[in-house]
């Protein structure tokens, strides 16, 4: 009667899901759903997954790919923190939380994560010029430039490198230095928007208007759907007085985005009448 007793309770706990085996068979069963596309179905596994196995690698992984097909990029993090704090030494977690943290502009995460990779992989010279651009992204522009001049020490001519450390400067207040790097940049790769639409921005804030001109009307000639460049050129246009040529530049902007930065309020501001 006793062993009756213990069977009965055995065929209940299975019954009700609570049995290692079928604790298997849901992790199997959701798995496949993930492989199927049916990321709805395997994430109303996770609960009870979670409940009964809340440290398990798989389960915590199979959160991650859940989460990943149903394109909620915060839950992907929620789940990848987890599971790179319980195993430390597994690279493919830090590189999906990585790139989940990079869809919801998480840039302290996306930091730590890419430290960790370059850790594991006993190669973090190589992360550098990620390490950067995330240290620019949060505003700690002195460990940003500290990571670039690292960067140049090892290859002085890097443009990557020298591009972010101009940039790096500017925003410190440094004008002289950024547009120094950022013109040599210029004479050694001519053409490149990005470089001539920053050397107008570092004229501009500078004040020196006739400087910033040139920059962002060659932008412009160069590269005509470049809305940026257009806008640049209209700020120059209107602090240089010329409001005709000013309203002209922000409609090209108007013309390809009515939301950028404001530019229908701006030609509002210009053009009352026809606005």
């Amino acid at each position: 009667m006793r062993y009756y007793a213990g069977f009965c309770i055995l065929l209940i706990l299975a019954a009700a899901g609570c049995g290692p085996k079928t604790i298997q068979e849901k992790i199997t069963r959701a798995q496949q759903w993930v492989a199927d596309g049916k990321f709805e179905k395997a994430a109303g596994e996770l609960p009870e997954l979670m409940r009964q196995m809340p440290t398990d690698s798989v389960v915590l992984m199979l959160g991650c790919r859940i989460y990943m097909g149903l394109n909620r990029p915060d839950s992907v993090v929620a789940y990848a923190k987890k599971f790179t704090a319980l195993y430390e030494r597994r690279i493919d977690g830090y590189r999906i939380l990585y790139q989940a943290a990079g869809a919801i502009d998480d840039y302290k995460t996306q930091l730590f994560a890419v430290t960790q990779i370059g850790f594991l992989e006993n190669d973090r010279p190589r992360y550098y010029p990620e390490i950067a651009r995330l240290n620019f992204e949060m505003g700690s522009y002195g460990l940003g430039m500290a990571v670039c001049e690292e960067i140049l020490k090892a290859d002085p001519g890097n443009t990557q490198a020298r591009f972010m450390l101009a940039n790096g400067l500017a925003s410190v207040g440094q004008l002289d230095s950024a547009i120094a790097i950022m013109s040599d940049l210029d004479r050694k790769n001519p053409g490149q928007i990005e470089i001539l639409s920053n050397l107008g921005s570092f004229y501009a804030t500078k004040q020196d208007y006739a400087s910033a001109l040139g920059y962002f009307q060659k932008a412009t000639t160069l590269f005509p759907d470049y809305m940026p460049g257009w806008f640049g050129l209209g700020h120059v246009r209107l602090s240089l007085g010329d409001t005709v040529g000013a309203r002209e530049a922000y409609r090209q902007v108007y013309q390809r985005d009515t939301t950028f930065l404001g530019v229908d309020s701006i030609l509002r501001s210009l053009a009352p009448s026809r606005f």
